[in-house]
């Protein structure tokens, strides 16, 4: 099995807000839907993990310092687990407003491997050299194949992951990824046919229907002003 795209707009302001919060609401319906998501003993150390960040909070990963060896030792790093992705997953679930769209109907029909494939292709027909293509773009790739975690410093798990975009990155990305769709590489009139027909030019109709989904779905969260919530899993 494959993992599966859940995309839903989303506070991160209002999730970061109820950490330490000890929101008892919260907490309750948070827990609740934890226990659909996970079995033991994943349940009972997400359980512990839930009640850590509702009644005593936890540093964000960008407000810590990076980690450092010491003397030349093994890097030591913080790593989420399957316990912690459900967990951030369940609180945004919990605190979510009405108006906060939920694509993950839509979103689930495409496939994690789906990726990898656009970037490829994108990397075969030379977009990155097209002037339409930032260095940021590489950076949001990047978190849609590996995620992007809130406490942690990357994900330890064997399924599962979250991947979080702000308003204002959705905004940058919507331009990019109209750009890369509609992408054409130009050949030199004198490349001999044989070679012509082995080379990438632009997106196959798959990629196209693949980007073009994320370009509608990424549009309309951010135009209702909304950030992006992806749960791999």
């Amino acid at each position: 099995m494959s993992l599966r795209m859940n995309l839903y707009g989303w506070s991160f302001d209002s999730f970061t807000r109820v950490l330490g919060s000890k929101n008892a609401a919260v907490l309750e319906a948070a827990t609740a839907r934890l226990a659909e998501c996970l079995q033991e003993p994943n349940l009972s150390r997400g359980k512990a993990w839930l009640t850590t960040l509702i009644e005593t909070g936890f540093p964000l990963a960008r407000d810590r310092q990076p980690p450092e060896p010491a003397g030349g030792g093994l890097l030591n790093v913080q790593m989420e687990t399957e316990a912690h992705v459900f967990v951030v997953h369940c609180i945004a679930r919990a605190i979510a407003r009405d108006d906060y769209l939920d694509l993950a109907g839509e979103s689930s029909n495409w496939k994690h491997p789906a990726v990898a494939s656009l970037y490829n292709e994108l990397a075969a027909c030379q977009f990155k050299h097209s002037g339409k293509c930032p260095v940021e773009f590489h950076t949001w790739m990047w978190k849609l194949s590996d995620g992007s975690a809130i406490f942690g410093d990357d994900f330890r798990t064997d399924w599962s992951f979250y991947t979080l975009f702000t308003n204002h990155e959705l905004a940058a990305i919507v331009p990019v990824f109209q750009a890369a769709e509609q992408f054409k590489r130009s050949l030199p009139d004198n490349l001999p046919e044989e070679h012509r027909a082995k080379m990438r030019t632009s997106l196959s109709e798959g990629g196209k229907q693949f980007i073009g989904d994320l370009i509608k779905w990424f549009s309309a969260i951010q135009r209702a002003g909304q950030d992006a919530f992806i749960l791999w899993w």
